[in-house]
């Protein structure tokens, strides 16, 4: 097989994956609350819960989201009650976010979720040589780089 065909192999599978995270983050999701959840907002209730008293424009950064994208969802799941919003105790003028006991509960799913995942993945990603994940992510990466630039490139 040439290289150009093992390239187009790749590009395909990777797109394949998407596809199937995409499914996976259109279904709405109950872990074990009665409110249904997306994938985006389950993993912004696991962002929260990860890291203590974080801010709006630290939580855009870390999901890779503007700030207003963050700030809506935030407000989303304050209304649903996952999140609430509290004034810092470094400073008045800034907001910081803190889970819910329905927020805490979803990000014990969510962990519950990746443990499984992980536990799932760690035989597979064994198969090959130790540096794999490292090279994978280096070349998911990459390709995130590339296809940020389709728009501007193609026009």
């Amino acid at each position: 097989m040439d290289k150009q065909t093992n390239i187009d192999r790749l590009c395909e599978c990777f797109l394949q994956t998407v596809h199937q995270f995409g499914r996976l983050e259109k279904e709405m999701h109950t872990y074990g609350t009665e409110q249904k959840l997306h994938l985006s907002e389950t993993h912004t209730i696991a962002a929260v819960g990860s890291y203590d008293a974080i801010n709006i424009t630290n939580l855009a950064k870390l999901q890779g989201v503007s700030r207003s994208a963050a700030s809506q969802m935030v407000s989303r799941l304050v209304k649903k009650d996952f999140i609430q919003k509290k004034i810092s105790p470094k400073t008045e003028n800034e907001v910081v976010l803190s889970l819910t006991k329905n927020g805490k509960k979803v990000w014990q799913w969510h962990e519950k979720q990746h443990v499984w995942l992980r536990e799932k993945l760690t035989p597979i990603f064994a198969e090959y040589p130790g540096d794999t994940l490292v090279q994978l992510q280096s070349l998911m990466e990459k390709m995130q780089a590339v296809w940020k630039r389709i728009p501007e490139q193609i026009q």
